[in-house]
């Protein structure tokens, strides 16, 4: 790990032990001041993590006119499965048949890949990792998964040896660690460019 990706884990890993005490701004069940017009957008975190750790990428996805944010929070040590199925059902709950756009960083993308490979058409509508556990032979063919090329944690894969059906697309951003990817500009304008890509389309009654 380079000097400049040190400073930057350094500086995210600040924001995300500050974030800890803000957990009580992104409760379950969040209130809207009116009724939400974009279909859903999951975000789930990493390991030991909260939910307050991705408040400045919910932020980013208000701004991005996805007004429809929310999180979901899993035990520590509760397995994949347990947790994939636990966010099926909050995915199928908040759908309301638009399908839902799932983003998770570490293990959490790990939990949102499993879910996603069983969950029925059209119910996940984008699913965006962030250095988040693989494996080269996975079945994903919709996800985008973004790495950091110095994540000592999680390692970027070697594209030759990925299984053409392991990943939509991966990215791999220069000078990168793990926990900063949670806030890197590259990675956010690629999560809003894929999220807009894939949002549901606006009724005529609903543009009225």
């Amino acid at each position: 790990m380079n000097s400049r990706t040190v400073i930057t884990e350094i500086a995210a890993a600040g924001a995300l032990i500050g974030s800890y005490p803000l957990d009580w701004l992104v409760k379950k069940g969040e209130p809207y001041f009116c009724a939400p017009s974009s279909e859903p957008v999951i975000l789930i975190h990493g390991f030991g993590g909260s939910r307050a750790n991705l408040l400045a990428l919910g932020a980013y996805l208000r701004l991005a006119g996805f007004d429809n944010v929310s999180h979901f929070e899993y035990p520590r040590w509760q397995s994949i499965s347990d947790s994939a199925a636990q966010l099926g059902r909050i995915a199928e709950e908040k759908s309301g048949g638009k399908g839902v756009h799932l983003i998770g960083h570490s293990l959490g993308g790990t939990v949102a890949r499993r879910y996603a490979a069983g969950a029925p058409k059209a119910a996940v509508r984008s699913l965006v990792t962030l250095g988040s556990p693989y494996s080269y032979g996975q079945w994903s063919p919709t996800e985008i998964g973004i790495f950091g090329d110095d994540d000592p944690i999680v390692p970027a894969p070697v594209e030759e040896l990925v299984h053409r059906d392991a990943f939509a697309r991966i990215v791999t951003l220069h000078e990168v660690g793990h926990l900063a990817l949670i806030f890197h500009p590259e990675a956010l304008r690629i999560i809003g460019t894929e999220l807009r890509a894939n949002r549901a389309p606006v009724s005529n009654a609903a543009a009225q």
